[in-house]
């Protein structure tokens, strides 16, 4: 395919390799992790949001920011009974008090008991402190993580903007996944038939059946859904997550409804986030609510998806019969047997129109013929309703039918970048990097099952989880910038 500006697709043995194996100076002990958390600002801003202990009746013995701590060290050592003991060794609730001291100052700390919390005291803060403050919680981690992902030179105002080309800084991943339910109980008493006895057993009641591994090959697993969408630049450790949010699924909002909500609120916060790298859950409905909002949706088409005519143009005397074929236009064209195959239309310009409400995206092609090539601009990415603004016919200058009023689909046939692209190939492969958060969030389960119960709950762990990454991410951060600084002074 020639001056293509996507490039042609190459072989899956030709196309670059760009893994690199974890090296031993890149990994990060447990109790490096948790230094991490108790140095993460996020968790002393986090605190102030918690109200203060009763001034009478039976006050807390601990303030707000000792069960935050808690709650970021749980991921860490996969257990609040794992977390119970850590604390309870004097050298390491030391550290937690200095930690508060220089954070919160002396006073603070000279708040504190001498022992670490047990673990009922920090059950009991979890459910009458944590979770009743949860949404102002997760609020205050979505702006912290914004910042910090802006501070680490994610998402750059002053990077250029190629759209045919974005740099992997520039694109937020996301994906969902779900952890098996805590308890493989469905109800509440069971018979058992050895004794003849009812045995009580404990349920979660967020768990319910979900379908994974895509389209072909589906998976049943019971638990609770998660969303998680993050941003990184090349290298361990640099990831950020940004936002989490619980997929209901069945007669509520879908995963990629719930994406699509969660990546346009991000892009508010992350103005120069060009796009959204996401899996086969995306269809034409939800890339077009993504580019309008200014936004490249990099996804796999579905595999239902089939070859459909687009529209025949005479430009020249022997016309072009225009198809849509692998998320871009092809000609069809007969060759020597009598047969006609879709050979792509070069696509030389990727454009993007930002407007007050909306952006427009097209391919401006170049169309081969014998009697020269042609320009044509083809609109992608958007299906058009009588809502929108309708183009009119040059030659009448009648106002010609949106997408839905003549039924076509654009978004789903025509992609930003089609996925029979080089650029596609590289592109897509940056959604790995979501497989990695759910294969961390895995390992931070005890038993790989979910250690909470109900939705409030387990909103709480996933968060801790989060604050946990990005404390890691954040202190790796400046540990890279310390030694820059370290290694310019020397030199």
């Amino acid at each position: 395919m020639p001056d293509d500006v996507f490039g042609s697709p190459k072989p899956q043995l030709e196309r670059p390799n760009r893994k690199r194996q974890l090296a031993d100076h890149e990994q990060r002990s447990t109790a490096e992790r948790v230094r991490d958390c108790l140095d993460y600002p996020l968790l002393y801003e986090m605190a102030e949001l918690l109200p203060p202990p009763n001034a009478v009746g039976c006050p807390r013995a601990y303030p707000g920011i000792v069960y935050l701590i808690m709650a970021a060290l749980t991921p860490v050592t996969r257990s609040k009974r794992s977390t119970t003991g850590l604390l309870a060794s004097p050298q390491d609730w030391r550290s937690v008090r200095a930690h508060i001291r220089r954070h919160l100052g002396r006073r603070a700390a000279e708040t504190l008991p001498l022992t670490a919390p047990s673990r009922g005291q920090y059950q009991d803060a979890l459910n009458n402190l944590l979770v009743p403050a949860a949404d102002a919680l997760e609020e205050a981690f979505r702006s912290y993580a914004a910042r910090q992902a802006l501070s680490q030179g994610l998402f750059p105002s002053d990077a250029p903007k190629v759209w045919s080309r974005p740099e992997r800084r520039q694109l937020l991943v996301g994906d969902a996944t779900v952890p098996k339910a805590p308890s493989k109980a469905r109800a509440v008493e069971m018979y058992d038939e050895d004794t003849g006895l009812i045995r009580s057993r404990r349920v979660d009641p967020a768990a319910r059946i979900y379908y994974e591994n895509g389209e072909k090959t589906k998976r049943k697993v019971r638990g609770t859904k998660w969303f998680f969408a993050s941003g990184r630049d090349t290298g361990y450790w640099t990831r950020v997550i940004l936002s989490f949010a619980h997929v209901a699924g069945g007669e509520y909002e879908d995963e990629a409804a719930i994406a699509v909500r969660q990546f346009r609120m991000l892009k508010e916060a992350l103005p120069h986030c060009m796009g959204v790298v996401y899996d086969g859950a995306f269809r034409g409905v939800h890339r077009d609510a993504l580019a309008r909002n200014g936004l490249l949706a990099i996804n796999k088409q579905h595999g239902s998806v089939a070859p459909v005519f687009y529209e025949r143009i005479t430009p020249c005397r022997s016309g072009h019969e225009l198809w849509c074929d692998q998320g871009r236009i092809a000609e069809s064209i007969r060759i020597d047997d009598g047969t006609r195959v879709l050979e792509p239309v070069p696509i030389i310009r990727l454009e993007h129109r930002a407007g007050a409400t909306k952006s427009r995206w097209y391919h401006l092609l170049k169309i081969p013929c014998r009697h020269g090539d042609h320009d044509y601009r083809v609109p992608v990415g958007i299906t058009t309703t009588p809502a929108d603004r309708s183009p009119r016919s040059t030659d009448t200058g009648q106002r010609l039918k949106s997408d839905a009023e003549r039924s076509f689909h654009r978004a789903e046939y025509l992609q930003q970048i089609p996925q029979a692209s080089l650029t596609h190939q590289l592109l897509y492969p940056y959604r790995a990097d979501s497989e990695s958060v759910h294969s961390q969030f895995d390992l931070s389960l005890w038993n790989r099952r979910m250690i909470a119960y109900g939705v409030e709950r387990q909103k709480i762990f996933v968060l801790s989880f989060a604050l946990s990454q990005n404390a890691t991410s954040h202190q790796i951060h400046l540990e890279v910038r310390r030694n820059a600084q370290r290694e310019l002074l020397v030199s």
